[in-house]
């Protein structure tokens, strides 16, 4: 998938730290990854492990205290002016509250044309009108909507609105900070079938952060798990779930409820002991070594690197080569 191709998005060692009153808060702890054009890289992981952080490093939100990220081979901290608002253009983001990122007082169609004024892309009133109603028209929302207020939308069409205002500058990256967790589960599958049309018709990359394991299989390429700031494992999706290789991967997989009762009933959960260290003081080695029921002397003095197990399959785990013997 990934042979021969340039990543459109590039990170290498980020860390992104902030200054706490107990020390340096280490949110984002040196992550390496790459996204392609078109693909959907999922991104998951515990509330508080450094997701969201690294989305807003992505956006420019946060500046990385170490590390690059490039975006079509440039090191998006090295733009200039001009550079920087057009890299606004290209990388969009949809917030996790699709209430709270829209402005109460403003209707809908402005909401969604905020981009089109800000880069002036809108040559005529006229334009501007057309390029609303087809953005809303793509999102599933009609005419009657564009001169309403946010309160009078559902929590799906309101996300949908977000969408659509993402899509008002054509990116070709779009970062989704939990889009679908203050949505009910029966509206959560119809935002999911929409971004993934979305990408088909416009070939767009997402980075999709997310702590629900059953709803990220259903819209990634590659899924990245997070613990504790660091990627701890990076496959192709299905491999994520049939041949993990890090213990705590497969204790996130473990808490997925099944709809069979039989096998729900039958299976074996794990059950992780100890605490998470916090981010201000973490340990030596392995972030993961004093949950871990599978660590060693080395784990607890020596972090382990993203390592290539298999093809397009990376593991930080000293005892990675065992995993797939271990029940």
């Amino acid at each position: 998938m990934t042979e021969n191709k340039a990543p459109l998005l590039e990170l290498k060692n980020v860390k992104t730290v902030f200054k706490v009153r107990q020390g340096l808060l280490k949110a984002v702890n040196g992550v390496s990854l790459s996204l392609y054009a078109g693909e959907t890289l999922g991104l998951v992981g515990e509330s508080g492990c450094g997701k969201s952080t690294l989305g807003k490093t992505i956006m420019r939100l946060y500046r990385p205290q170490e590390g690059e990220v490039r975006f079509e081979g440039r090191d998006i901290w090295q733009y200039s002016r001009r550079e920087q608002k057009a890299y606004t253009q290209m990388v969009q983001m949809i917030f996790q509250d699709p209430y709270a990122s829209l402005d109460p007082l403003s209707v809908i169609g402005d909401a969604v044309a905020e981009g089109l004024d800000i880069h002036r892309l809108a040559g005529t009133k006229k334009d501007r009108e057309n390029n609303i109603m087809a953005l809303l028209h793509d999102v599933g929302l009609n005419q009657s909507h564009v001169d309403r207020y946010p309160h009078e939308f559902s929590g799906g069409q309101r996300q949908r609105v977000g969408i659509a205002r993402s899509l008002s500058l054509s990116p070709k990256l779009i970062v989704c900070d939990e889009p679908i967790s203050a949505l009910d589960v029966s509206i959560q599958a119809k935002v999911v079938n929409l971004l993934k049309k979305l990408q088909r018709e416009n070939h767009m990359a997402y980075l999709f952060i997310t702590h629900d394991l059953s709803m990220v299989r259903q819209i990634s390429d590659r899924i990245a798990v997070m613990y504790l700031g660091s990627i701890v494992e990076i496959a192709p999706s299905e491999d994520i779930y049939s041949k993990n290789r890090h213990p705590y991967t497969r204790a996130l997989l473990s808490a997925i409820p099944i709809a069979d009762p039989t096998v729900e009933k039958s299976r074996k959960r794990i059950v992780l002991s100890g605490d998470v260290p916090s981010p201000v003081n973490l340990p030596a080695g392995c972030p993961f070594a004093g949950r871990c029921p599978y660590a060693q002397e080395i784990c607890r003095t020596s972090q382990p690197q993203l390592t290539e197990m298999e093809k397009d399959h990376f593991v930080a785990c000293h005892r990675a080569d065992e995993m797939a013997l271990m029940e």
